[in-house]
């Protein structure tokens, strides 16, 4: 390799590592909050919880407009319009925020039972500009490979946000007190991020408006919602066919599987800088940097998938106790689901870093029809094997 590749692979090496402390925290601290749900509140609250933090997530998405990736990509290629990058960017997504926010506070008060849904609704509503800052700020640090500061301050803020939640449990609150967590974790990152790219990234420069940011963006919300819809779309089918118990025992085992999933994918999000650079331009070095992302990438996910399958019982149990001991069939399929997951995303940022963001969309929408259709089909028969069996196909 010669002494250029070689100064790209160590960048990838370091942003990626610290980028799944980042995502270890992120996926790890989900799945805290998913145990301690698990066992304070039950199967049924459980199924609930996942169908509320499904809506959550695709509200951040949509907030977000794809800025996520857009803007990592943008302010590491372009650094001396960071800055005006990103002020822009924050405006945007605190104006796109609220309409969505006032009408899911609405939608919460046409709720007829004045419990647990309701008062998370009215949490995640109140938390929406906060989530649409956190995305954006997120994706300058990583842009600019501020990537120690992005995962101290992750870590901090998770463990602050999870002591809350045990002890708001502790004393008896419902699911709600995970979604104030939620809100209090980005609240905290959020303070953090935005103090640290004011000192470093001056608002100067040309100032770049909503509709030439949402030009920039637009494939990058798309193949991003279309994605998260494929990763939320049980927590919405299984409710309405199996009912909330069974959909929580799915949840669990998708728990697990996402931990190992997303934590891979926020590692893969490192990429993206060094993408940019590379593919941008003509050298030769491209494409064995892609495809050496991508093997690596299934081979280290087999292994893991591979203890994970052998273990499912055992660690169903020691998590989430005897009472989902139903979802260790399903998290022996979903674990092997996730090494496809896992490569394609190597794949999909190889194609958004090289502006073929529109192929990535056609494939990612595919997947999801395909999905949803499995869904339908598996379910009713199989059960939740079914589910994680179209999880698998799609």
């Amino acid at each position: 390799m010669t002494p250029a590749s070689v100064g790209v692979a160590r960048g990838i090496l370091r942003n990626a590592s610290a980028l799944f402390l980042v995502g270890l925290f992120a996926k790890g601290a989900g799945l805290i909050i998913a145990i301690l749900i698990a066992r304070f509140l039950g199967a049924d609250a459980m199924g609930l919880f996942a169908m509320l933090f499904s809506i959550a997530i695709l509200l951040e998405t949509f907030i977000s407009l794809g800025l996520s990736d857009s803007l990592v990509r943008d302010v590491a290629a372009r650094p001396a319009e960071a800055g005006s990058l990103y002020f822009s960017a924050l405006r945007l997504v605190t104006r796109a925020s609220l309409l969505p926010a006032i009408a899911l506070a609405a939608a919460a008060w046409l709720i007829a039972d004045p419990g647990p849904a309701r008062a998370s609704l009215l949490v995640i509503a109140a938390g929406a500009p906060v989530s649409g800052a956190f995305v954006v700020s997120q994706a300058a640090l990583q842009g600019r490979e501020q990537v120690v500061f992005l995962t101290w301050v992750t870590f901090v803020s998770r463990l602050v946000s999870l002591l809350a939640l045990a002890a708001a449990l502790y004393v008896g609150s419902g699911i709600e007190a995970a979604f104030a967590s939620r809100l209090l974790f980005e609240a905290l990152a959020v303070v953090a991020f935005v103090a640290r790219l004011r000192r470093e990234l001056p608002a100067a420069g040309e100032r770049h408006g909503a509709a030439r940011l949402l030009k920039r963006s637009a494939p990058f919300a798309i193949s991003l919602a279309a994605r998260d819809v494929a990763i939320r779309l049980p927590s919405f089918v299984l409710p309405a066919t199996l009912g909330f118990g069974a959909a929580g025992l799915f949840d669990s085992a998708n728990r697990i599987r996402s931990t190992l999933g997303m934590t891979m994918s926020a590692s893969i999000v490192g990429l993206m800088p060094s993408f940019a650079r590379s593919l941008g331009g003509s050298s030769p070095e491209s494409g064995r940097l892609v495809a050496y992302s991508a093997k690596y990438m299934c081979l280290g996910m087999s292994a893991i998938a591979t203890v994970i399958a052998l273990l499912s019982h055992w660690i169903i149990a020691v998590f989430f106790g005897a009472e989902f001991a139903g979802a260790a069939e399903p998290l022996q399929v979903l674990a092997w689901a996730q090494v496809l997951v896992a490569t394609d995303a190597v794949l999909q940022q190889a194609l958004l870093a090289t502006g073929a963001a529109f192929t990535a969309i056609r494939h990612t929408a595919f997947g999801l029809a395909a999905q949803l259709a499995l869904l339908l089909a598996l379910v009713g028969p199989l059960g939740l094997p079914g589910a994680a069996l179209a999880v698998l196909l799609a």
